[in-house]
């Protein structure tokens, strides 16, 4: 009897093939599988199945009709996944029994359990097919799972075949209603919208509209600069800011040439080491030390656990269960030169103990090292494995201890208040190194009644600052307290914003095309943007995985509330498109299209020299840019092949159009 067993991508097979045994590699059309005796290892490419329409025709909304079928067959751009289909569908017929080897998550059981119950024609819950279980891919782990088999989870399973589905129901619905919508107001163009991607859309759009109604408030900051000998001190009057100009001048004034200390207050407290990676904190904390994006950041920890460097790294834990066994790790790890000291100052400790975090994942642990040694890791990946480390070793270390230091300057009975902060013992910030940053203000020492040479006296006027916008990292960290979108999906959602032009710029701005379709949206169908209902079907579906809930009943909850949108749509179909297509036509005279290079948007730009160039506006931090011809320069339409804009010069002869794409399919044909 035969056995297949199937993973998630390439790499990963023959990583659990070199750990059962002695594999032999084979290869089925330019597919590399292994045999290991009388058991094969396959790999799929990610998701090799997909949703389609059963009968396909005229565009029409809504639709419930669908069926899965193999992802070459729906999109053009999955035509690589066909051999891998085919190796796996050959490699089947000669098999009895199934191990689905996927990663342990919704999405790798859904990979799995769809390769098994359409390519190999078997029912995934059967007692012939089997789930291999494991967090790391050492070889220790994977060989603990392939003894210790189980059977498929039904209930992920279910959770993951109904997230697909009702993804499917919001997406294809939603974008046909708003594209066929904006072609009846003359709008040729393709909208998108998703059930996820609405309740984003709009919280990015409100707080674009906080930022562009705030009328700022002027107020005044008074500041004092005394010193003592060598001791110099800069102190805010205790109003920290004034409202009234005049209450600021009058305190101004009436300020001496001299201060006397009238109290220091020290006091310390701890500050607890940090708690393990979570992938959303992974994903904050490399944005805001590394500057890399949560999307860049996920692709780097994906390939950093395929080559089984650390732990799984989908995952909602903040904690570090025993059972990995922390000794045992942290010993592998002082095989790094520049790690070994500071492993060994910390396996000294009579107790090794992490700070664990409340949020627990029932699949996975925290992110955390596998002891592996890496060979010479290069940029970004380099740079995030740094930060893994360090934060698995962080947790373990001693408590810091702060110091606070508050002292007040009576300076004619005006108060002003100086603060400081230092650290007195560095505990756990020795082990996380440059990314333990916080601001050391150390105080001058000074006694109560010392008499301060006043040295100056400013008054500066500041006006209040409109919210900040969004980053990348903070707008993930607001859909997981919203519970909307999952761990493994938010960054790719946000993505998918930008690439359909709602949305630009690291300090994220929404463009005129997507605050037209979030108002469109808020004003004629609101539901599509309701985080209510996105988080009504995010804990459906975590009931579903818990066994609570059958998924039929999420479906038909699902087909219903999609079935009155699409319903109240279709009655304001005519209006909502004449909205959408002013909203285009706004964001023609805007955007030309997604930058080359970067998650920015492409805009016509003048020359110092006169001309006009397109460039990124992202720029300085992004630097693309693409040449025109010279002359006066119009914007004609969109590219039909490829979204991008098609400009008209005039330089005197004839008009020339070209799409400003310079990889645009149209310029290949010729």
């Amino acid at each position: 009897m035969r056995t297949l067993i199937i993973t998630e991508k390439p790499n990963v097979a023959e990583r659990i093939a070199n750990a059962i045994g002695s594999p032999h590699k084979q290869r089925r059309k330019g597919i590399n599988y292994y045999q290991v005796d009388d058991t094969y290892v396959a790999p799929a490419v990610g998701h090799i199945f997909t949703l389609a329409e059963r009968k396909k025709g005229p565009w029409r909304y809504p639709v419930f009709d669908i069926e899965w079928v193999p992802s070459h067959t729906a999109n053009k751009s999955s035509e690589f996944t066909k051999n891998y289909l085919e190796n796996i569908t050959a490699l089947a017929k000669e098999c009895d029994n199934f191990i689905n080897a996927c990663d342990y998550d919704i999405e790798g059981e859904t990979i799995g359990f769809n390769v098994i119950n359409h390519a190999c024609k078997q029912d995934p819950l059967a007692k012939n097919v089997k789930r291999m279980r494991f967090s790391t891919l050492t070889k220790d782990a994977i060989l603990d799972a392939y003894g210790k088999l189980e059977p498929t989870h039904k209930g992920m399973a279910d959770a993951g075949l109904t997230r697909h589905i009702l993804d499917w129901y919001w997406g294809i619905n939603l974008s046909r209603a708003l594209t066929l919508a904006i072609r009846r107001a003359k709008g040729y163009t393709t909208l998108s919208i998703g059930r996820v991607q609405g309740p984003t859309l709009k919280i990015l759009a409100e707080r674009d509209k906080e930022i562009n109604a705030f009328n700022p408030e002027k107020y005044w900051e008074l500041w004092m600069l005394a010193s003592k000998e060598k001791a110099r001190v800069k102190a805010l009057h205790k109003e920290e800011k004034f409202w009234d100009e005049e209450k600021a001048k009058e305190a101004k004034e009436k300020c001496g040439k001299t201060a006397v200390v009238a109290e220091v207050k020290k006091s310390q407290f701890k500050q607890l080491p940090p708690v393990p990676f979570d992938l959303t904190t992974l994903q904050t904390e490399a944005y805001k030390h590394l500057n890399i994006s949560p999307k860049r950041t996920l692709e780097v920890a994906q390939e950093l656990y395929t080559n089984a460097l650390i732990s799984y790294p989908r995952t909602s834990s903040q904690v570090l269960p025993p059972a990995i066994d922390y000794k045992a790790i942290m010993k592998k790890l002082t095989r790094i030169p520049q790690y070994k000291e500071l492993i060994q100052s910390l396996m000294e400790k009579k107790k090794l103990k992490p700070h664990n975090g409340k949020k627990k994942d029932a699949a996975h642990p925290a992110i955390h090292p596998t002891g592996e040694v890496p060979r010479a890791l290069q940029g970004e990946v380099g740079r995030v494995y740094d930060l893994i480390l360090r934060r698995f070793l962080a947790t373990f270390g001693d408590d810091a201890i702060r110091e606070t230091v508050k002292m007040e300057l009576d300076n004619n009975s005006e108060i002003f208040i100086a603060k400081g902060t230092r650290t007195v013992e560095k505990g756990w910030h020795i082990y996380y190194g440059p990314y333990a940053k916080f601001e050391e203000e150390e105080l001058p020492q000074l006694s109560k009644g010392d008499v301060l040479q006043v040295d100056k006296i400013t008054l500066d006027g500041k006006e209040t600052k409109p919210p900040k916008r969004y980053t990348p990292a903070s707008i993930i960290r607001r859909m997981e307290k919203s519970n909307i979108g999952t761990k493994a999906t938010r960054s790719q959602i946000l993505d998918i914003l930008f690439r359909r032009n709602y949305l630009k710029g690291k300090s994220i701005e929404v463009t005129p095309l997507g605050m037209g379709v979030a108002d469109t949206l808020d004003k004629f169908c609101p539901e599509v943007l309701s985080e209510k209902l996105t988080r009504k079907f995010e804990h459906d579906m975590e009931q579903i995985e818990a066994g609570k809930v059958e998924s039929q009943k999420v479906m038909d909850d699902g087909r219903e509330a999609l079935t009155k949108i699409c319903e109240e749509f279709a009655s304001k179909e005519g209006e909502i498109g004449v909205s959408l297509a002013r909203a285009l036509r706004e964001k023609r005279d805007e955007s030309l299209g997604k930058c080359l290079k970067c998650e920015g948007n492409l805009v016509l730009r003048k020359s110092r020299f006169g001309g006009y160039f397109v460039g990124c506006d992202n720029y300085p931090d992004c630097r693309c840019t693409i040449s025109l011809p010279k002359g006066n320069i119009k914007i004609a339409s969109e590219c039909k092949e490829c979204g991008y804009s098609v400009l008209t010069t005039f330089g005197g002869g004839k008009p020339f159009r070209f799409c400003i794409n310079p990889e645009c399919p149209s310029k290949k044909k010729g």
